[in-house]
Order: C-alpha cells, then sequence, then structure tokens
C-alpha cells in the first residue's frame, strides 16, 4: 500500500493507529516516515507492539528514530513459557506497555 491509500483509511474510518508484527522496527525508517505522516495529518493515537526491549531502543540511534511518533510501546518478544490470557495487551508476562514521552 502506498502513504496516501494508508492515510485515506485512517481518515475514513476515524481510528486509532497500532502497528504490529512483523516486527515494526525492523524497518525503523519507514516506521518513522509513516507515523509522523499519521501525527502531522491526524494526530492520531499510535501503540507499536516489538520484541526489541525498551533497552534496546535507547541503545540504537535508528530504533529511537523510529518509534519518535510513536505514544505507546509493548516491549519486549512474546514468550510461550510466559504466557498469560489474563494480561491486557500483551500476550506474556515479560512484555510491557510504556507510555513515551520520548526517549532521550
Amino acid at each position: 500500500m502506498t502513504l496516501d491509500e494508508i492515510l485515506a483509511i485512517i481518515e475514513e474510518e476515524d481510528f486509532d493507529v497500532t502497528l504490529t508484527g512483523g516486527d515494526p522496527l525492523m524497518q525503523p525508517e519507514k516506521v518513522r516516515y509513516l507515523t509522523k505522516a499519521i501525527k502531522q495529518r491526524f494526530n492520531k493515537n499510535i501503540w507499536l507492539y516489538t520484541g526489541f526491549t525498551i533497552s534496546q531502543i535507547r541503545l540504537s540511534p535508528e530504533l529511537r528514530k523510529g518509534v519518535e511518533y510513536i505514544d505507546t510501546i509493548v516491549e519486549g518478544p512474546f514468550k510461550i513459557a510466559l504466557r498469560n490470557t489474563d494480561l491486557l495487551f500483551r500476550g506474556s508476562s515479560n512484555q510491557r506497555i510504556i507510555h513515551l514521552n520520548h526517549i532521550p
């Protein structure tokens, strides 16, 4: 899909945005490009699911750029041994929900 096609769907459906797997941060520049356009045009709330941890994101200039326009990250790899169906918005207990005020 093109950026214009994605933005047209967001405009038509008027929903917030969630980016999920494969891992969006495997392409951080494209994530930044997409989420910047969404924020500038609609100022939607954007969640991102990633197998990377917040520590890994903080240590990587590329990954930090990828989350520049993200509001909330669900971080950490899904681990079947830690699966917990009682958790909200997460599949395993090692995953954390992090609301960003942007990563220094």
